[in-house]
């Protein structure tokens, strides 16, 4: 069977049984079945236990294969020596697609290798499962969260694919805090039947899906993943994580999922190769995916730099220039311009340094000035932040900040879109007084806290520019 009829039936199903739902509300088999209902799911829910009449108000069958209706999906979290069992029942029911929670197969030694390979040999042909020793699947679109918990993003143009259920699933949880919609999550397991090229191949074909981002410990056929991921990145971006690194974490991978983490610099050459863009950790992959979301890609190296400290704009060329790109010296035109609105003693040339005034004028006139020198391909600038603001108004009440707050950056959000450059914002206070930096990312502005994390944004965009001219040619 074709991974993608299974993985439509799991993501976006009619139907869904919980082949162990339990009464106890602190069991796997009853959080799951909880977070399915409350996520809204509105197909049929059908929990298999043979020791309950009911749970959660929903009758409750002995066994898949007793179920009145068709099942598209199923749920399995039963005990690992009851699996094999399990699957019989639901090739003969007809189940296309299932999610193996249940851990304790090949990452335990020889005979969980021998179990894995019977319910392969049972589900050959007629049924594909995701898993084992997984955390479960979301979809916003199928209104269908089964984890532990029952979230799911509003929306989301993010696939994502975790190795790692605990892990996975809490960077899925941060991702809608950090203005990330993952529309779609898979915590993948050890990938005994369906594997990482599936899903790539899955997503990459998927109209609803602009971004696939991977949490990776080591891949399976890596050689057919390299190969769906060179014909998908030339129109998705993708942005994976790669652990196991060194001999310690390769050790680690194995006992965790059964993966090989294999060689670092191979997977490296890969990555390259395939147009693949590699985050060193989980802050750096939601910084990505989010400048790739919300920014266009530069058509050149040349940055502008705008800001009301010297250090900051020392920073950011520093770390501009380590990622390949140019802070070039405007024109002595552009110079004449930017010193009519920043004090005398600001410095015009690039970085254009504001100086620590507190003049609007300087804030909301410098961005537009750099913009539109035509030798400028995007702009690295320091925002309006909620504490700039609140030092240059003390005076101004709490709750009318907030219309300033909003008024201001909506100027400077107006002048950043009349440009068809990429605008990367620096706030270093964001983290803590969001209020300002969430104007801006509601209009498709990103901000960050450091330099040297938006810089990095600003040279992944380049790289993508690259990258696609090269392949696109």
């Amino acid at each position: 069977m074709e991974a993608k009829e299974a993985l439509d039936k799991i993501l976006m199903p009619k139907s869904i049984a919980v082949i162990g739902a339990s009464t106890d509300p602190f069991k796997w088999g009853h959080m799951l079945l909880a977070a399915i209902q409350k996520s809204g799911f509105e197909g049929e829910i059908y929990p298999v236990n043979p020791r309950a009449e009911e749970i959660l108000g929903l009758k409750c069958y002995a066994n898949v294969r007793e179920v009145p209706g068709e099942v598209d999906s199923a749920i399995v979290v039963v005990p690992a020596r009851f699996v094999p069992s399990v699957f019989e029942d639901m090739v003969a029911k007809g189940v296309k697609g299932s999610v193996v929670i249940t851990s304790g197969f090949s990452e335990t030694g020889e005979e969980g290798a021998n179990a894995i390979q019977q319910i392969r040999d049972t589900a050959a042909g007629k049924m594909r499962f995701i898993g084992p020793n997984c955390m479960g699947v979301t979809s916003s679109p199928g209104k269908l969260s089964a984890l532990m918990v029952p979230f799911l993003s509003e929306e989301g143009d993010v696939a994502f694919i975790s190795q790692s259920g605990g892990y996975g699933l809490q960077l899925y949880l941060r991702s809608a805090a950090l203005g990330i919609g993952v529309g779609k999550f898979i915590s993948s397991g050890n990938e005994s039947d369906l594997k990482g090229w599936e899903y790539l191949k899955y997503f990459g074909e998927d109209p609803d899906t602009k971004l696939i981002c991977m949490y990776i410990e080591g891949l399976k056929s890596g050689r057919r993943w390299y190969e769906e991921a060179k014909k998908i990145t030339p129109e998705k971006p993708i942005v994976v994580i790669k652990v196991g690194v060194t001999e310690a974490g390769s050790k680690a991978a194995a006992s965790h999922t059964g993966s090989i983490a294999g060689s670092d610099n191979v997977y490296e050459a890969a990555f390259k190769q395939a147009g693949v863009i590699r985050a060193g950790d989980a802050g750096e992959m939601f910084d990505f995916i989010k400048g790739l979301l919300y920014c266009k890609l530069p058509e050149g190296p040349n940055i502008g730099i705008v800001s009301n400290s010297g250090g900051v704009a020392v920073e950011t060329a520093d770390r501009l220039i380590q990622n390949g790109m140019n802070v070039p010296t405007l024109s002595e035109e552009a110079q004449q311009e930017i010193l009519g609105v920043i004090p005398a003693f600001g410095n015009p040339k690039n970085p254009v340094d504001l100086t620590a005034t507190l003049d609007m004028n300087s804030f909301l006139k410098s961005p537009e000035i750099v913009l539109k020198q035509p030798e400028i391909h995007g702009m690295v600038t320091i925002g309006l932040g909620t504490a700039i603001l609140k030092t240059m108004f003390p005076d101004v009440a709490s709750e009318d900040l907030q219309g300033m707050i909003e008024w201001l950056n909506g100027q400077l959000i107006t002048t950043y879109k009349k440009y068809d450059k990429p605008v990367i914002v620096i706030d270093p206070a964001a983290d803590v007084e969001p209020e300002s930096a969430k104007v801006m990312e509601a209009q498709m502005v990103p901000v960050y806290t450091t330099p040297e994390r938006a810089a990095d944004v600003m040279g992944v965009l380049y790289k993508r520019k690259l990258y696609l001219d090269k392949v696109k040619v």
